[in-house]
């Protein structure tokens, strides 16, 4: 039985839990392509999704995974399925097990690290190729910080970051952050990565252990990078990547826009985040967000902020194949699709949000994983507001800058 059949059958057991697609407001995710439609057909660029992610929430703890297969077509989702499968089962047999059950933050890395070689070994058994990997426990303190109830433990490889949007402040904080500090973001680059990168071995250049109290409320959200990517203030236009060197008697790309170093580019980026949701929690009246809030919210200006790049090139696809059109004509067509195209914001790629709200969860279900799922058009009406406006401050701000 296929993996995304078995999820489906009551009963059914995958990586030691049986009930999972039980969705809740406290733990929610989602996987969708913001690739554009091939022409005539209903299938997208990149398709099959290789993305896929995991949560697990159960009374006083909670277990979130996120894999981004790198490069598209089966072996890079098969990658990202055994990542997932591989972290989750060896989690769910050792986290719970009186044996072997750890009793501190740093017992508790070692098992995650444990995991990632039981990831390691079924990614290379089962032929898949490369994927990122990010993995969080959220538990409760049996020694109590103040406000902070909770801990949250984090194993991570490659350009899958982790977030945690603070309930009191409405700001949005990277765990993960250590994996890029003081580098200049590449998307071309995960930086890591499990799988056969090295004949069978794993490229672990950036993998890091972080442990950071949280409190009742708190949100912790894991995305792939065609999430994060996608709130990148030089990716969405809002401004370009500061020199390393002054130009030498020519106008850099970007001119009249704000120059970002790497640091300063992180900053917007979290900004931009924090702003989204502090967006949708006044929009919709809401004391606090829940799971279900971050996930909707993130999904919506994803596809909203990528639609005009999608919308043209499907247009432009549309085009090369209409009558009467030579080779030649197609060829030059595409190359001038292709420069056009690096006009517009956002970037296209399998997007994946999985999100749990700190707390316990006393009497609920113990599991809940989804796949894609499609937010209501409210939200994405709000959404669509949100962006618009943002849209019109950074125009504003070009021609202010331009002194026009």
């Amino acid at each position: 039985m296929d993996v995304e059949e078995a999820t489906h059958e009551k009963g059914v057991t995958i990586a030691g839990v049986s009930n999972w697609r039980l969705p809740i407001n406290e733990a929610d995710g989602a996987s969708i392509t913001l690739y554009e439609h091939k022409y005539l057909t209903t299938n997208h660029y990149g398709d099959p999704i290789a993305d896929v992610y995991a949560v697990i929430a159960r009374p006083n703890n909670a277990v979130l995974a996120v894999a981004d297969g790198c490069n598209w077509g089966p072996k890079p989702r098969q990658a990202a399925r055994c990542a997932i499968r591989g972290s989750i089962e060896y989690l769910n047999q050792k986290l719970y097990d009186g044996a072997s059950m750890p009793h501190s933050a740093q017992e508790l890395i070692r098992t995650m690290l444990r995991s990632f070689h039981s990831a390691q070994k079924m990614i290379v058994q089962n032929d898949g190729t490369t994927t990122t990997l990010c993995v969080a426990v959220v538990c409760e303190l049996t020694e109590p910080k103040g406000d902070h109830r909770w801990g949250l433990c984090v194993v991570s490889v490659g350009d899958s970051p982790c977030f945690v949007w603070q309930s009191k402040t409405g700001l949005v904080h990277e765990v993960t952050s250590a994996a890029h500090e003081g580098r200049a973001r590449d998307m071309r680059d995960s930086g890591g990565c499990l799988g056969a990168n090295f004949g069978s071995e794993p490229d672990l250049g950036n993998l890091i252990c972080c442990f950071v109290p949280v409190s009742d409320g708190d949100i912790v959200f894991l995305t792939s990078d065609g999430v994060s990517d996608n709130f990148d203030p030089v990716i969405m236009h809002e401004g370009s990547v500061a020199p390393t060197r002054p130009p030498e008697g020519r106008e850099e790309a970007g001119a009249g826009l704000p120059a970002f170093n790497a640091k300063q580019r992180q900053a917007r980026l979290l900004t931009n985040i924090s702003e989204l949701l502090q967006w949708t929690k006044f929009s919709f009246g809401k004391d606090q967000l829940d799971a279900t809030d971050v996930r909707e919210a993130i999904v919506s200006y994803v596809i909203d902020v990528t639609t005009e790049k999608r919308s043209f090139l499907e247009k432009s696809e549309k085009e090369l194949h209409g009558p009467g059109i030579s080779e030649k004509e197609k060829r030059d067509r595409e190359r001038s699709v292709q420069k056009e195209c690096k006009s517009y914001p956002g970037k296209l790629d399998h997007a994946t949000v999985a999100a749990f709200k700190v707390g316990p969860l006393v009497g609920r279900p113990q599991a809940v994983e989804q796949t894609v799922v499609t937010a209501p058009s409210r939200m994405r009406e709000a959404l669509a507001t949100y962006t618009t406006m943002k849209r019109t401050i950074r125009a504003r701000q070009y021609l202010h800058d331009r002194g026009e």
